[in-house]
């Protein structure tokens, strides 16, 4: 069967589809932050949210994530976050079961439009022990961009 659509029409819709097509493909991007001590877990006791980890991250996707590690001690627990200071942003969340182990969490945050791309802001993690008076840490381990 012969197409009757005309060459023109036929190149601006292939071209159409391969641009849609690269605006859907985002590619993950690791990052990292910087902990003050590689050989432990950084001390997570505060009472209410405090900053634990900072970074600078240069925008190229939809979303944070930061894989973590709560080391708990006995019957205690930890929530933590991320969060944006210059765009006002937090994350939702997250928060350990009751202690004795070390247990990963994930935190996630999708970016808003306000955060341009290749736009660079600092992020933060935070964390609170929410019950319990055995020592809590925080380790990271992958934070990406996707």
């Amino acid at each position: 069967m012969v197409s009757r659509t005309p060459n023109l029409i036929r190149s601006l819709t292939s071209m159409r589809d391969n641009v849609e097509a690269n605006i859907s493909r985002i590619r993950r991007e690791d990052f990292t932050f910087a902990p003050s001590d590689w050989t432990r877990g950084e001390p997570a006791i505060s009472a209410t949210m405090a900053n634990v980890f900072v970074t600078r991250v240069h925008r190229s996707g939809h979303a944070l994530y930061m894989d973590i590690a709560a080391g708990l001690g006995n019957e205690s627990v930890l929530s933590a976050q991320v969060t944006v200071p210059d765009l006002a942003l937090i994350g939702p969340a997250v928060t350990s079961g009751a202690g004795g182990t070390e247990q990963d969490l994930r935190l996630q945050l999708a970016l808003p439009s306000t955060w341009e791309m290749g736009a660079v802001h600092r992020v933060y993690i935070q964390a609170m022990r929410v019950s319990g008076v055995d020592a809590t840490t925080l380790r990271i381990l992958r934070a990406w961009q996707r």
